[in-house]
């Protein structure tokens, strides 16, 4: 998980870097997160099929799976896509996997489908919101075009099951995070493949308790893997030492901000941190029960706010200035929601 915002370590310096004497289109490295990703050279094809409308050459591209996605022995490209069976048959993600491996990609032979965390780790927020940029979303890809050239703008499979017929996918388009057909058969939309090699978040051992700020043992749960601290309860519990007392709240979103510009030293969390957190199993979404424990109330039933703004506008003659940030979902879902839905909080500090 990579816990700054677009791959930045810092202001004007970017989290991405070379291996030694491989181009990007074999591999690059996160400095951040210390993650290695795989690159992509260029097919030469369009990634979507064109409609036959028009003169030869022209018309809308669609979202479709066709004849230019199936990969070819021994190819990488970036147009390729993969069904996930996860039995290694020919066109499986599992087998790329396998073959990437036995290539020896940049000298490594631990590749691997990545999580939900790590891949949505990738996705430029800011590319997102960019209202400078010319090109419309079928054109490009959310990601740090300069590291990672040649990124083709569509679905990408995770490693994570989201039931039995589909998979827990990242557009590379708009930033979501959703379910995705793994056989491609109902709804054949390509789904694309971005491996990547490194530690992935430890099963045990991850949290650790902390006094809070009132000093009470275990308000604030620590999480070894982002460096990142969160408040133990769900806004405005509070955490008494054996459980969470009092009653959960829902927020807009200028009233999530609100609340937690006037909690000192905490702060609404960015979608990626609340990301994170999420431990998605077939059709739902857990917070780790026993570091986060249940506290009597409802269970989360909408989502959580984050604090990153996924669109905005100004003010016009005919309407006012309006935002849309980005949540997590109760199943695990990440989508862009207008401010006036109301939304469970957690805080974080670094």
């Amino acid at each position: 998980m990579i816990p700054k915002q677009d791959g930045m370590l810092r202001a004007g310096r970017t989290g991405y870097e070379a291996v030694a004497g491989q181009p990007l289109t074999s591999c690059v490295r996160d400095r951040v997160s210390g993650l290695v990703w795989e690159g992509k050279p260029d097919s030469g094809k369009l990634a979507w099929m064109r409609t036959q409308a028009g003169p030869q050459g022209t018309g809308m591209l669609i979202n479709t799976y066709g004849p230019h996605n199936q990969p070819a022995p021994g190819s990488r490209a970036n147009t390729d896509a993969y069904s996930y069976y996860g039995d290694g048959r020919p066109g499986d993600a599992m087998a790329y996997v396998a073959q990437v491996n036995a290539m020896r990609l940049c000298g490594f032979t631990d590749w691997r489908l990545p999580t939900v965390a790590e891949l949505h780790g990738l996705i430029d927020l800011g590319e997102l919101v960019d209202a400078r940029s010319a090109k419309s979303p079928a054109e490009r890809a959310a990601v740090d075009a300069r590291w990672f050239p040649n990124t083709v703008p569509g679905n990408y499979l995770s490693s994570e099951p989201h039931d039995e017929t589909r998979m827990w996918c990242v557009s590379f388009t708009v930033g979501f995070v959703y379910s995705c057909n793994r056989r491609m058969d109902r709804k054949p939309q390509p789904l694309f493949v971005r491996l990547v090699r490194g530690p992935e978040a430890p099963e045990t051992g991850r949290w650790r308790e902390a006094p809070d700020e009132r000093g009470v043992p275990g308000g604030v749960v620590e999480d070894r893997h982002t460096g990142l601290a969160w408040r133990r309860c769900e806004e405005p519990q509070v955490w008494n030492g054996l459980r969470c007392t009092g009653t959960t709240q829902r927020y807009d979103y200028v009233q999530a901000l609100q609340h937690a510009s006037a909690q000192p030293g905490w702060r609404l969390p960015t979608i990626k941190e609340a990301n994170s957190l999420a431990e998605r199993w077939l059709k739902k979404l857990d917070i780790p029960a026993t570091d986060f424990p249940a506290s009597g109330t409802p269970p989360l039933r909408e989502g959580y706010w984050s604090s990153t703004v996924c669109s905005a506008g100004p003010a016009t003659r005919d309407a006012g200035a309006w935002v849309r940030a980005w949540m997590l979902g109760a199943g695990g879902d990440i989508s862009c929601e207008a401010r006036l839905m109301r939304l469970e909080v957690r805080l974080v500090r670094e």
